[in-house]
């Protein structure tokens, strides 16, 4: 039986590796490495890893964000569901936003706003 990945190496994963997280996050890889061997992402940066990976900051330091009382198991599935998608289609998210960053959105002379 596999053992569970530590939160923080499955923010790596789902960021595509430790010099893609590094790059989201504008630090250098050795500062990944180090909270790898840690096992603990530094407070301060906990919303950020959340955002660039989809890993919920319960998950990655539940010292600082213990769960939520009330949130059903059902909800907790759904969440789970919606963080591997977003880690399985990653790669296909960034070469949209790349593919827009370089030629603009597709009909933007239309745009009413």
């Amino acid at each position: 039986m596999a053992a569970t990945p530590s939160p923080i190496t499955e923010a790596i994963a789902a960021a595509g590796g430790v010099m893609r997280l590094a790059e989201r996050l504008g630090l250098s890889h050795p500062s990944i490495l180090r909270w790898q061997r840690s096992g603990k992402v530094p407070a301060e940066r906990v919303a950020a890893v959340e955002a660039a990976t989809g890993v919920p900051r319960e998950r990655l330091r539940p010292d600082l964000f213990p769960p939520i009382p009330g949130v059903t198991e059902a909800q907790a599935l759904r969440a789970e569901k919606i963080r591997r998608w977003q880690a399985e289609n990653r790669a296909a998210m960034d070469a949209q936003n790349e593919w827009v960053e370089r030629n603009g959105l597709p009909l933007a002379k239309y745009r009413m706003f």
